[in-house]
Parts: C-alpha cells; sequence; structure tokens
C-alpha cells in the first residue's frame, strides 16, 4: 500500500474524537519518516483532501467523507484492483468500454471506474439509471475472461458480493430480486448491469462490464414506493461510500477470483437471499411486451443463474431473460 493510502487510511479510521494524529504516530504506523509523512499529506492535498496540522497536535482529516480513488483505495483489501475515479460521468459502464475499445482486456483486469454522479446511467434494455451526486455510488469492474459463458452469472454473483458489503458495514439483511436487483425492506437500493465485450476475431467474450448503482440515501427523483436508500437523510452517508466502494470491489473479485467453486459457492448464498422462491409471479417474456405474460410458481434458481418456475399445468421451465413481477408487493420496478 501507498505511503499517502496508509496516511489516509489511519487518519480516516482514527478513534481520537478531535481527529489528530501525531507525525510521529503517523510515521510509526506507517513505518516510514515524518518527511515522508509529510510528502504524503501534501499529495492528498493536490487530490482535494482537506488535512489540517496543528502544531503539537498532528494531523486530521476535516472531510473524512470526501469521496475519492485515495478513500477508496485505502480500504481496498485486494491491491490488484485499480480505481479510476469520476466526480461526474456520462455512464461508468460507457468509460469502461471506450478504454476496452483502445487497451487489450487482459491490460485493462480488475480496473475499476468509479463515479460520484453519472449524467447517463444506464440500467437493462437501455433504461434510464438515475445516478444524482451525493445520493450513490456507481462503478464498474472490468474483469477479464475469456471464459465468459453467461453473464447472468457474473451478476449474481455480484449481486452476492454487494449483499455481503452491505450486511458487513450497516448491519442490515438484504434480499436478491431475479436476476439484477437487490432490494433492502421491500424496496430497490441496488442495480446491476453486467455487459460483456467481444474479440471480434475469436468471437468470444473477453471481458465483462459489471456495473453496479448503490443508492446510499434514498433519492427523491425515483418513486418513493420501490426505491430506497441504505441510510436515512439525517445519517452521514459520504462517510461510508469510500469503504462500501472498496468492499464491493474486493468481494465480487474475490468470488470471482475463486473460480467455480466459489461461484458455486455464491449461487447458493444467491438462492437463499432470493425474494421470489416459492411465490407467484407474472413474466414478461419479451419485456415491454404484455401479450405473452403468463403466471406461475418460482421453484429455484439454476447454477447458471436461470429461474426454475413451475407453470399452472405442473410443467417446469428455466427462464433465462425477462422480467418478473410480484404484484401483491409492487416488486415490479426496473431500472
Amino acid at each position: 500500500m501507498a505511503v499517502k493510502d496508509q496516511v489516509l487510511q489511519v487518519l480516516t479510521s482514527t478513534q481520537n474524537l478531535q481527529g489528530f494524529v501525531s507525525g510521529e504516530e503517523l510515521a510509526q504506523r506507517c513505518g516510514v519518516t515524518r518527511a515522508s509523512v509529510w510528502k504524503a499529506v501534501e499529495s492528498l492535498r493536490s487530490r482535494g483532501l482537506k488535512i489540517e496540522a496543528v502544531t503539537n497536535r498532528g494531523y486530521r482529516l476535516l472531510e473524512n467523507n470526501t469521496f475519492s480513488a485515495e478513500g477508496i483505495s485505502a480500504f481496498l483489501a485486494d491491491k490488484s484492483a485499480n480505481i479510476v475515479f469520476f466526480e461526474t460521468i456520462d455512464s461508468t459502464n460507457t468509460e469502461s468500454k471506450r478504454r476496452l475499445a483502445v487497451t487489450e482486456a487482459r491490460k485493462l483486469h480488475k480496473t475499476c471506474v468509479v463515479a460520484a454522479e453519472q449524467t447517463d446511467g444506464r440500467g437493462r434494455l437501455g433504461r434510464k439509471f438515475v445516478s444524482p451526486q451525493k445520493s450513490g455510488i456507481y462503478l464498474s469492474i472490468i474483469y477479464s475472461c475469456r471464459t465468459v459463458a453467461n453473464p447472468a452469472v457474473y451478476t449474481a454473483s455480484t449481486a452476492v458480493g454487494v449483499c455481503r458489503s452491505i450486511e458487513k458495514l450497516f448491519g442490515t439483511e438484504t434480499k436478491i430480486k431475479w436476476v439484477n436487483d437487490i432490494f433492502l425492506q421491500g424496496k430497490k437500493v441496488v442495480g446491476i448491469l453486467t455487459e460483456g465485450v467481444t474479440d471480434f476475431e475469436t468471437g468470444m467474450i473477453e471481458a465483462a462490464i459489471i456495473g453496479i448503482g448503490i443508492n446510499i440515501l434514498n433519492n427523491p427523483l425515483l418513486p418513493q414506493d420501490v426505491a430506497g436508500g441504505l441510510l436515512s437523510e439525517n445519517e452521514d452517508s459520504a462517510a461510508k461510500r469510500n469503504e462500501l466502494a472498496a468492499s464491493v470491489i474486493t468481494e465480487v473479485c474475490a468470488i470471482l477470483d475463486g473460480g467455480e467453486k466459489s461461484v458455486k459457492e455464491a449461487m447458493k448464498e444467491y438462492r437463499n437471499r432470493s425474494l421470489l422462491l416459492g411465490r407467484t409471479v407474472e413474466v414478461s417474456p419479451v419485456i415491454g411486451q404484455t401479450e405473452n405474460n403468463f403466471i406461475c410458481t418460482v421453484k429455484d434458481v439454476t447454477d447458471d443463474a436461470g429461474l426454475l418456475v413451475v407453470m399452472p399445468d405442473g410443467t417446469e421451465k428455466v427462464l433465462q431473460c425477462g422480467e418478473v413481477s410480484i404484484h401483491s408487493e409492487k416488486m415490479c420496478y426496473n431500472e
């Protein structure tokens, strides 16, 4: 870990009520000289972080809620991930595609494009994903793998990683609505969009772009009966954004790095977190068209993230795509 990241982590996590950490203590905890600490502080300041220095007291971070690449990196356990941060961007998935268009996927493996705001965020089928500043975390993970066969498995594994992070940091239990939405207390708080990038020479998918949008605060621009947030309006939302983004990246990459065994375990957890198992739902096979809708009961989620349903006549069917709604609970909203 770079010295500036170590310094930021200490300043962010200090238990001192005044927030001050002496230069000597910082040097000892980071295993460097005081001169190196000073250089690290200056580097952090140049990135926009406000760090106060007081004689005989030391340093303290005046705004420990600054959402930044340095803030995320300070909490990042997976140091092979590379954080690319934007205050505002059109879409983190779109930016990931732009980078993959000019650089080999293997060189961008675990590049994580993170933004505080998206002006043209996208959900499934090109739907707009509302992404205002300060209310959420918007990130995309480029995961290079020439054996990607089913993006739905990546989406499902990501949903599990996000749920783990939310429960670890917020102590709240979340549920997953097949295939890409995460709910807290009956309201959607996370949307996931996985896209594949194909090598035109081989015809194989060489990288997955995993887009994740998390509502930290309730977004007033979204329908209030279906969309929610992780924190209430009077809580300090930004203070957790760096830590949550780092945790999500670490958890998701850990599942995917573990290969088939790890993904299989994640799929078991996905089933246990499912909102739909045992429930009667309405399925739209072609999203946006209702003439072919049908009612069925959800029996299971398959290892390849398909939805196993039982039809009214007792026959079973596996759905690989489509839109599912539970009308009695108004869970038909998808971004």
